[in-house]
């Protein structure tokens, strides 16, 4: 599998993806992240946009074609995507572009991220709302630091 990374216009991200699959037959998602929402006292879980304005391109052959698609602005990197950007590019495709609650393991006072996927990325807990059962997990994606707040588990207490 090889996997690329196109940045879209932002509104325009979900039909660019939709045509990409259907006109090409490649796998393409624009990753969407569950998150916990408190609303009148009962939780519940909503899909939002995770990087907006990110698509995750895979494809069994190792090049890909210059898409002449309105609203694609450039492809991330050099093409293929490598390192730290790959493996967040595997964990979103072993998904299906979809992120939902992140595994924990309480060690004393602090949390830490269990999920192979995640220690790849050097993901790390910056905050818990223990209330509301969500963290702040931060993580390099595009030679960025980027945080995302994200419902929880806790799987072990040590």
């Amino acid at each position: 599998m090889h996997a690329y990374c196109l940045f879209c216009e932002t509104q325009r991200c979900r039909q660019i993806a939709e045509y990409i699959r259907k006109t090409c037959g490649y796998q393409c998602f624009s990753p969407q992240l569950v998150q916990r929402k408190w609303v009148k006292g009962v939780m519940t879980e909503t899909s939002h946009d995770w990087l907006p304005g990110y698509l995750f391109l895979y494809t069994e052959e190792p090049t890909i074609r210059r898409f002449n698609i309105d609203g694609i602005i450039r492809i991330l990197g050099k093409g293929e995507l490598e390192g730290q950007d790959r493996q967040f590019a595997e964990m979103i495709y072993h998904r299906e572009g979809v992120m939902g609650t992140i595994p924990l393991i309480q060690e004393g006072g602090r949390c830490r991220i269990k999920d192979p996927a995640w220690e790849n990325l050097q993901g790390k807990v910056v905050k818990l709302d223990r209330e509301r059962k969500r963290c702040c997990v931060s993580f390099e994606f595009d030679g960025q630091i980027h945080t995302v707040w994200a419902g929880y588990e806790i799987i072990r207490t040590e």
